[in-house]
């Protein structure tokens, strides 16, 4: 669809017809008041295209899981995530090196992918450590960050939309993640010292 934006203003329907397109869909009832009757139509018409636009797109998702087996879809939910490190040089946050430190992980908890991944992030960082040697400072310290992608989907479809579901296309879109686990550089050196001596 190539359709620019005054095309589209002149397909936009009236409001009543948007209600009418929001029962068809089984929406929950809307609350919000950008769509009670005391607020200009204009401002309840974008209102009530976005909250049909952000219900069709979870009706998407939610149809196309209609066929997965029962214990596929019970207890497991896709996850991204993203590992990054600091220390005294750094300015805030910075993508850790390496292949291992984003992707995706089908997992029942975001709290247990955090712990899962930092703590393997950390053991390829001890098995290589001949690699990033010159990154393993004393000051370093490790973040995992981790989200579930339904739920951060939904919150920033109105940003970006045409970017990817992912860890950094979350962070960059300031979708707050559903955990976090941080390892100090205390515990990242007893960790990597038990790896070498075992």
């Amino acid at each position: 669809m190539t359709l620019d934006l005054a095309d589209v203003r002149d397909r936009l329907v009236p409001l009543h017809r948007l209600h009418q397109v929001a029962t068809l869909l089984n929406m929950p009832h809307l609350g919000g008041t950008a769509l009670h009757g005391d607020t200009p139509q204009i401002k309840q018409q974008v209102a009530l295209y976005a909250a049909i636009a952000d219900w069709s797109w979870l009706s998407a998702q939610a149809a196309g899981r209609l066929g997965e087996p029962d214990g596929a879809s019970e207890g497991t939910a896709r996850f991204v995530y993203r590992v990054e490190y600091t220390d005294q040089y750094a300015r805030g946050w910075c993508e850790a090196p390496g292949e291992q430190s984003d992707g995706a992980i089908l997992a029942e908890r975001a709290e247990t992918v955090a712990q899962t991944v930092l703590t393997g992030y950390i053991a390829h960082l001890a098995e290589h450590r001949e690699d990033y040697e010159l990154w393993l400072v004393d000051s370093l310290s490790l973040r995992a960050s981790v989200w579930h992608v339904d739920t951060a989907e939904a919150h920033r479809r109105r940003r970006l939309p045409n970017w990817p579901s992912s860890a950094h296309t979350f962070q960059k879109t300031n979708v707050p993640p559903h955990a976090v686990e941080i390892r100090t550089p205390v515990q990242i050196r007893q960790f990597m010292d038990q790896r070498i001596s075992s």
